[in-house]
């Protein structure tokens, strides 16, 4: 299974000791924009100098510097998977008929005022019925979550583990 990695640097320093796919990220807080997930093709250009096997892009619907679309031609312009982070199930749809090969419910809760506390195994469910080989990622803290959207079509599960570098 894949592992996730935020940042150009941390992504070279782990490409440099493991060989299992890894699916590259920038996050950046923009000004004029509530995107932050690899919002430009110079980010995408970045992670894939720097060994990513997959990249994630901000999947929404949302105001954003560069278009989906863009971004998704220019992963697959380095020979490489596209990973959308969505938060409903019109983005996800919407991102697998532009290309995206991997569907992740990462911002569901998050582009809305009120973040719940349990994962959201419905969107999970919904995108794997309509044939989106999804990531379940958010709010995903215990085995049993995990387990719960596997048993949902989940093809993968993201949990986070975070500065436990020595």
């Amino acid at each position: 299974m894949p592992i996730r990695i935020e940042g150009v640097a941390n992504l070279q320093a782990t490409r440099a000791v493991v060989s299992v796919p890894i699916i590259g990220i920038v996050k950046r807080d923009l000004e004029d924009s509530p995107v932050r997930i690899t919002a430009y093709i110079e980010d995408v250009d970045a992670l894939a100098q720097a060994g990513a096997d997959i990249i994630a892009i901000d999947g929404t619907d949302r105001p954003r510097p560069v278009p989906v679309e863009t971004l998704l031609a220019r992963i697959h312009h380095h020979g490489l998977l596209a990973m959308t982070d969505c938060s409903t199930p019109e983005d996800g749809l919407a991102c697998q008929k532009l290309g995206a090969e991997i569907i992740g419910t990462t911002l569901s809760g998050y582009t809305t005022p009120e973040t719940p506390e349990e994962p959201d195994l419905a969107l999970v469910k919904t995108l794997s019925d309509a044939g989106c080989r999804v990531i379940a990622e958010g709010r995903y803290n215990t085995p049993a979550q995990a387990a719960d959207a596997m048993r949902h079509g989940a093809w993968a599960v993201t949990v986070r583990f975070c500065n436990h570098a020595s």
